[in-house]
């Protein structure tokens, strides 16, 4: 299917990215799909239509063919703000609470059973929380451990805190570690539904994308999830299609996880809103779901199905793609990429440098349905010739 217009909602995960800075982002990946296939993109402004909430309109001119897209920017930059504004005792102390919450519920060990890269990640920045504790303590009370009187503790107290400190900024804040504690502690508060303001945010999103669906004329709508941006992805998509169930009957409506960390959150007992979610999605509504891992990125379940991991059975088999960065990236990327695993991740977001069939940029505004790209076309790159023409058989 030709598509001239299309929808695109765009869930975001843990990011400090508010809409300017994913218009940012998002425009560099445009500027390598113009690259590789010969297209010429204008892009307006992100316009705010809601917490959080904003979208710009997209127009690609190819050598015979031309799409319009809205890109429907969904996040909560401004409550993860307020969890990276805390103090510093604060967000150690909450996420040690989370790794807890995590081990003693026994949701590592599905971890563990599902992927076990995804385990290294959740174990590194709580094993450096580990360290940083016991050389705290033990500086602060050597005096006891050393035989010497406790008055020493008035000074050995304050410097163990004061190193404590320094720990945490450095190497801590070079692995990004008080940001993954502030990501296990916001996905705690997910799970026990403890923050006000992500229950008023999933809100906000479901009653927008009902909106979005309802007024807009797109040949077809591709939500996109990136990492935890699934999470409040499939809970939009549920909630609409409690409410109204035809807006998602209207026209294809296909949801796109890239790099999922669903199961972080849905593994947890305590999520069964979340895995009921993820039960009307996958059984109920008539929503394709494509999902897409790689094994170089540690931040996400690969080799995972997340329903067959919930024991759920849709109604339709989610499509499931595993693809290498190295043949989608240059290079030189892919090797910067490895040195950072934050980065790693963000390669599902960065626009291919190489032709191949994962191109978030052909996802987003190029002229093939969605559907028919991880379908039809799963195996190669789009139909487009090397003057980026629509290859007319196609």
């Amino acid at each position: 299917m030709a598509v001239k217009k299309r929808l695109v909602i765009n869930f975001t995960g843990y990011e400090g990215l508010h809409p300017d800075a994913v218009r940012g982002r998002y425009l560099n990946s445009s500027a390598d799909f113009n690259s590789l296939w010969h297209a010429k993109t204008r892009a307006g402004p992100m316009v705010p239509e809601g917490p959080n909430i904003a979208t710009m309109q997209i127009e690609t001119s190819g050598a015979n063919w031309q799409t319009k897209t809205a890109f429907c920017q969904y996040g909560g930059a401004d409550i993860f703000d307020a969890y990276a504004a805390r103090n510093v005792a604060t967000r150690f102390a909450t996420g040690l609470v989370a790794f807890l919450d995590i081990l003693l519920t026994g949701t590592f060990w599905r971890y563990l059973r599902t992927s076990w890269r995804f385990c290294i990640f959740f174990m590194w920045p709580f094993a450096l929380a580990c360290f940083i504790s016991l050389v705290t303590i033990g500086v602060g009370l050597f005096p006891l451990f050393a035989g010497y009187g406790a008055l020493h503790l008035l000074w050995t107290v304050p410097l163990a805190l004061a190193l404590g400190r320094l720990l945490v900024r450095w190497p801590g804040d070079k692995v990004f570690f008080s940001y993954l504690l502030d990501d296990w502690a916001a996905a705690s508060d997910r799970i026990h539904r403890r923050n006000p303001s992500l229950l008023q945010r999933r809100q906000a999103f479901a009653d927008h994308l009902a909106e979005k669906l309802r007024t807009s004329d797109a040949d077809e709508v591709v939500i996109i999830g990136h990492s935890l941006g699934t999470v409040p992805a499939v809970e939009a998509i549920a909630d609409v299609w409690r409410s109204d169930p035809e807006l998602l009957r209207r026209k294809p409506v296909s949801l796109l996880a890239a790099g999922s960390c669903l199961l972080m959150i849905a593994f947890h007992p305590r999520a069964t809103g979340l895995r009921e979610d993820v039960r009307v999605v996958c059984q109920e509504s008539p929503v394709l779901w494509a999902e897409f891992q790689t094994i170089t990125d540690i931040v996400h379940f690969y080799k995972s199905d997340p329903a067959a991991a919930l024991g759920i059975k849709p109604r339709g088999k989610l499509i499931i793609r595993r693809i290498r960065f190295k043949h989608i990236h240059s290079a030189k990327r892919y090797a910067l990429a490895r040195k950072n695993f934050f980065k790693m991740h963000l390669l599902f977001l960065k626009g291919a440098q190489v032709r191949n069939p994962y191109d978030m940029g052909m996802f987003v505004q190029g002229p093939f349905a969605f559907r028919d790209l991880v379908t039809t076309y799963h195996t190669s790159a789009a139909p487009l010739d090397e003057a980026g023409r629509v290859v007319q058989a196609a």
